[in-house]
This record gives C-alpha cells, sequence and structure tokens, in this order.
C-alpha cells in the first residue's frame, strides 16, 4: 500500500512539472564553434535527463567490470562452503548412523572445503569414536571446549568419555562446568546430579532438586522422595561424625520431606531417643506407621524402650500403634509376634489367622509354624505350616527397580548403581525359591520347646537374603 502511495505522489509531481513547462515555452540558444544552435526548452530537459541516465549506467557498468574478479572469488568460496557444509550434514548423519565409511568420506570432504569450525571438530570426533581412535576423539573435544559455539556439545561429548572411562571426579567437573554454562538443560541437570549422588554430595545435590523439579524432570512425588533420602543420607553422615543435634535436625526434615519412607523414620527416632526425646520419637514412628506400615518401623517401635516386659510392649503398640492402621497385615503380624514372645498364644494365633485372611505370604506361615513348636511342641503341624510357605506369596522386601534383585536392606544406590533405585514392594516368586526373602522376626524371642530336626523345605524356606553384587553404571544422557 505505502508503495503505492509513493508511486502516485511521483507521478503526480512529474504531470504537474511537465503540465508546467508546456504553459510555459521558451527557447535556449547554444552557440559553438562558430555555431548557433536554437533549442526548445523541453528538448534540452528531455535531453539532459538522457545524458544523465547514459552517464549512470556507463558507471555501473564500468563498477560491475572493476568487481568481476572479486565476486568470482566469492561465488566460488561459497560454492565450496555450499560443499562443505553438505559433506559435513551427510558426514554427520552417517556417523550417528554408525556408517564407518560414509563417515570417513564426508569428513575428508568438509575438512577440504570448510575452515576449521565447532561441527568439524564434531564430525572429526565422532568418526575417530567409530574407529574406536578415544585418544584423537578426547583432542577434537578439547579443542570445542576453546570455541564458544562449540563448547556445549565439547562438554557433552568429554562427559560421554570420562563416565566411559570411570574417571567419575573428571565427570563431576565437567558436569559442573556445563551447568555453569546451561543450568536449564535437563540431561546437564540429570547428569550432574547423577554424578553429585555418587560422590556423596548430598548436600549439593540437594540444591540441584529444585531446579529439576521446575524443569519436569521430577514430578512432586519423586522430588520429595529423593529430598528425603537425600536427607537421610545426611543426617546419617552427621551422626558418624558425633553432631547429633545436627543429624537430628536433618533427620527430621527426611521425615517431613517423605513421612512413608521408613529408614528415615527409624534413624530420626534413634537420634531422638538418644537425646532424651521419647515423645518426638513416638510421635515419627507412628506417623509414618499410619501412612504405610513397614517391618522395620514396627521392628524399631517395639524395641524403644528395653526395660518394658514383653506383655507391656504388647500393650503399648496395642494402644498406640495398632489403632492407626489396625486392619493392615503388617499390624496384625506386628501384635502376633510380641503376644509370641509374651507367651500370649491365643492372641498370636488370632491375629496370624486374620492376617492370613489378607495375604497368604510366606511369613504368615513361618510365624504359624513358629506358633506351633512353642506353644505345643507340635513339630508335625509346624513342618505342614513350612511346606505351604514354599509355595506361598513372597514377603515384601528391599527390591532393585533396574534389576529385580532383592536387597537385605535399604540402601542409596542399587546394584545397578542407579540413585534411589531400592523400592519396597513384593519381588517375584523366583526370588522366593532363590532363598531372599527377608527375616522372619520383627523381635526375636526364644522358643519354649526345642525345634525339630531342619528339613530341606524349611531350610529353603528360612534361607537368609544374598543378593549378587553388581557393577555400579551411572544413567546420564550423553553424546557424542
Amino acid at each position: 500500500m505505502l508503495r503505492l502511495v509513493l508511486f502516485l505522489a511521483v507521478s503526480a509531481v512529474l504531470a504537474w512539472a511537465a503540465v508546467w513547462v508546456a504553459e510555459h515555452p521558451g527557447t535556449v540558444t547554444v552557440q559553438w564553434l562558430g555555431q548557433e544552435l536554437i533549442l526548445n526548452v523541453g528538448t534540452v530537459l528531455a535531453l539532459t535527463l538522457v545524458f544523465i541516465a547514459v552517464v549512470i549506467v556507463l558507471f555501473e557498468l564500468l563498477r560491475w567490470l572493476v568487481g568481476l574478479p572479486s565476486r568470482w572469488r566469492i561465488s566460488r568460496s561459497r560454492r565450496r562452503e555450499l560443499r562443505g557444509y553438505r559433506a559435513l550434514t551427510q558426514g554427520l548423519m552417517a556417523a550417528a548412523a554408525g556408517d564407518l565409511r560414509g563417515a570417513r568420506i564426508h569428513a575428508r570432504e568438509a575438512e577440504r572445503c570448510l575452515p576449521a569450525n565447532a561441527g568439524l571438530l564434531l564430525l572429526e570426533a565422532q568418526t575417530a569414536q567409530l574407529e574406536g581412535r578415544e585418544e584423537v576423539a578426547h583432542l577434537r573435544f578439547r579443542q570445542m571446549l576453546e570455541r564458544r559455539d562449540g563448547e556445549f556439545v565439547g562438554l557433552r561429548g568429554l562427559l560421554g568419555q570420562t563416565m566411559k572411562a570411570g574417571d567419575f571426579d573428571e565427570a563431576l567437573e565437567l558436569a559442573r562446568r556445563a551447568y555453569r554454562r546451561s543450568p536449564t538443560t535437563p540431561w546437564v541437570l540429570t547428569t550432574l546430579f547423577d554424578l553429585l549422588t555418587r560422590a556423596e554430595k548430598w548436600d549439593e545435590a540437594l540444591s540441584l532438586l529444585s531446579e529439576m523439579q521446575t524443569q519436569k524432570l521430577l514430578d512432586e512425588g519423586e522430588a520429595r522422595r529423593k529430598r528425603g533420602i537425600l536427607h537421610h543420607l545426611l543426617a546419617g553422615r552427621l551422626r558418624q561424625q558425633d553432631r547429633n543435634a545436627e543429624a537430628l535436625s536433618q533427620a527430621r526434615k527426611a521425615v517431613r520431606a517423605c513421612p512413608s519412607f521408613a529408614p528415615a523414620a527409624v534413624l530420626a527416632a534413634e537420634l531422638a531417643m538418644q537425646q532424651g526425646r521419647r515423645r518426638l520419637a513416638l510421635s515419627m514412628l507412628e506417623e509414618c506407621w499410619r501412612i504405610e506400615p513397614h517391618p522395620e518401623v514396627g521392628r524399631a517401635y517395639a524395641q524403644l524402650d528395653p526395660s518394658e516386659t514383653p506383655a507391656q510392649r504388647l500393650q503399648r503398640v496395642d494402644t498406640r500403634l495398632a489403632p492407626l492402621n489396625r486392619d493392615h497385615v503388617e499390624t496384625l503380624i506386628l501384635q502376633a509376634e510380641l503376644a509370641m514372645q509374651a507367651h500370649q498364644w491365643d492372641v498370636a494365633r488370632s491375629r496370624l489367622e486374620t492376617a492370613l485372611t489378607k495375604e497368604h505370604t510366606a511369613r504368615v506361615y513361618r510365624l504359624l509354624a513358629e506358633l506351633e513348636r512353642s506353644a505345643h511342641g507340635n513339630n508335625a503341624r509346624a513342618q505342614e505350616w513350612l511346606v505351604k510357605a514354599i509355595d506361598a506369596q513372597p514377603d515384601k522386601a528391599w527390591i532393585c527397580e533396574d534389576t529385580g534383585e532383592v536387597l537385605p536392606a535399604w540402601q542409596p544406590f542399587g546394584p545397578s548403581g542407579r540413585f534411589d533405585a531400592v523400592h519396597w514392594g513384593t519381588p517375584p516368586r523366583v526370588a522366593t525359591l532363590l532363598g531372599t526373602e527377608q527375616t522372619t522376626y520383627i523381635v526375636p524371642h526364644e522358643e519354649t520347646t526345642p525345634a525339630a530336626p531342619e528339613t530341606k523345605p524349611e531350610r529353603e524356606a528360612t534361607r537368609p537374603a544374598k543378593p549378587e553384587a553388581s557393577s555400579e553404571a551411572i544413567r546420564a544422557a550423553t553424546a557424542g
């Protein structure tokens, strides 16, 4: 629209000028070399315009001819650069596809046509990796760190190399540099978090969780659980350093972040008892039991006061702990075990029979067998319960989510090497056949009658867990 208005305005001005010249006629007399030439004013103006146009055309033609060699050189350079970038693109695609021959050919073509740049260094590094020349790839990645446009990719490539080589200290420094360069990139956050936890730098890992949650790398539940675990690990470290007051503070933060995490509640209760805060210890264990009953919490709660008699311990559990989750099978099993310790056999049998209607787990059957031996000395009936335990549903245990291995206790890293890979759950049935179920009793107690000689099925039912050791590995998003 603007161009149309401008065109109309210029046309109007020219038309007005033409009309004005026509309405004011005149002549121009030129005397030169004894000749006299008389021309109309309009003709003189037209000739002047033609002369100016010819001069402009000749000037532009001369300028074009003078600049022709330079333009030819620029055009040739651009065609060469275009071929180089095409070869670079095809080489990167070949390297990503694992085509070593194609990557080599295109890398040579790109190197011939292009000056050194980050993309060419990346292609050379990836080609060297396909060839197995890690030292050459390492050199190219290092060269990329010196270029602003290639620093980030170079850091990622070096991270992958150092982690593959097992140099996790160097990898951590590279991850920190990548975080300073781009603190919101997802792979940087996850890799740095994995390396920080591997190095047991729990406080630094804690500060990273909020950013990971902001970037949607963790949902609220995952973030709260990991935050609780990290506070729990900090509390354990402070306890080892005899800084019990600070340890309790961290342990309480762990319980607040993830109140259902049994190891945190148990540690917090132990620290509170060491400082004479029995009521606080009871409240933290009770809150954990209310959310998700766990054998370790029940064991800690039952053993909180060593001076209690078995009957007093059972009464305290029946009065305070059991009402929080009365119908849960763990509540019934805890009551049954404490009743067996107090020799209240009828109460124990009633709780175990109720538990059996909820879950047919091996632990319930083993407790029934123990009840028959302890209360009546009926080894034949106990053997029947143990036979049923062999084919029963496996007891819940600490399981590595990555490998499926059953562990004797919770640990921050699973056999796979991933942080927070160990969760409480029901293992596959094969775990029972391998004898990896958890220990039977929450509270140890004495038998009133000698146990019968152990048979093969009983050995299989009561064998302690012996998980295989596996090599650790960091799961990080690395490339190169």
